[in-house]
């Protein structure tokens, strides 16, 4: 063999080993390159989770502080309408005042409820009303104007220190607030 020859044989031979070498570097590189990519990309898909389950958790939260919000505010409409039908009905008042069955209302209320003694309060649209039923009944009481009932009376009894109230205004908050879910289904169709 010839130097020449032996020369390219081992270059050859240095070569082929390089060349494996490289080959096995670049597998490991390769190997790196992908285990760093892989870790990378897990780590980043956690964050991106992370960052969309924060995200949802805040926007659901958000949704539920609106819900709320938007029932208040439905219902504080719905209080409003409600409350307008009740003013419409203490505007009515008047009206009822002039029916013959107000009348006849009152004098029950009076025979059934006033004694010999008593106080009865009234307004003073009712104030004759009053005295005419009492006179009509013999029944002595005392009549007073007061001038916060528009209208009903108020009977007190001084010998129990009490005092029951039969107003229009008091017999319609309580019926308003015994019928206020029926209004409510009336209006707003729940």
């Amino acid at each position: 063999m010839k130097f020449e020859e032996l020369l390219n044989s081992s270059l050859e031979d240095v070569k082929k080993k390089n060349q494996e070498e490289l080959k096995k570097a670049m597998a490991e590189a390769n190997t790196i390159v992908d285990e760093r990519y892989n870790a990378i990309l897990s780590e980043y898909t956690q964050k991106i989770t992370d960052y969309i389950r924060k995200n949802e958790d805040r926007v659901k939260g958000e949704q539920a502080k609106l819900e709320v919000e938007n029932k208040r505010l439905i219902s504080k409409e719905k209080d409003y309408w409600i409350y307008q039908v009740y003013n419409k009905v203490m505007e009515k008042i008047p009206d009822l005042v002039s029916d013959t069955r107000y009348k006849q209302g009152l004098e029950s209320i009076i025979a059934r409820e006033a004694k010999n003694g008593s106080v009865i309060y009234c307004s003073s649209r009712d104030l004759g009303t009053v005295k005419t039923i009492l006179s009509s009944k013999k029944i002595n009481a005392k009549v007073e104007e007061d001038k916060n009932i528009r209208a009903g009376i108020k009977i007190f009894y001084p010998d129990q220190s009490l005092v029951k109230d039969f107003t229009l205004e008091t017999i319609l908050n309580q019926m308003f607030d015994d019928l206020r879910d029926e209004i409510a289904k009336v209006l707003f169709g729940e």
